[in-house]
């Protein structure tokens, strides 16, 4: 995860398994501010048909749900040099 010198931009790293049985990488950057429910938004248009909300795990720094409703900050608040390691996983 890193963040932008204003410390309000976040990038995180994505792992989603597809039906095809293929591992998909990409990383999204988005405001720390923001809600949870614009990141899934934003995972939508890149991946498409995901039609439920609740659909990320924390895998780093701790596992756990993430809630729609909750801002993305409640999660990646830290800054830290962990560019190459997953952050959530999306669940199908």
């Amino acid at each position: 995860m890193s963040t932008s010198a204003d410390n309000d931009i976040v990038s995180l790293n994505f792992h989603y398994h597809n039906v095809g049985n293929k591992n998909i990488l990409f990383m999204i950057e988005i405001s720390k501010d923001k809600k949870v429910s614009d990141l899934e938004e934003k995972v939508r248009k890149k991946l498409g048909l995901i039609n439920h909300n609740n659909f990320f795990c924390q895998i780093y720094p701790t596992e756990k749900s993430i809630q729609s409703e909750d801002r993305i900050f409640s999660y990646f608040n830290e800054m830290s040099n962990d560019e190459d390691c997953i952050h959530i996983q999306i669940l199908s």
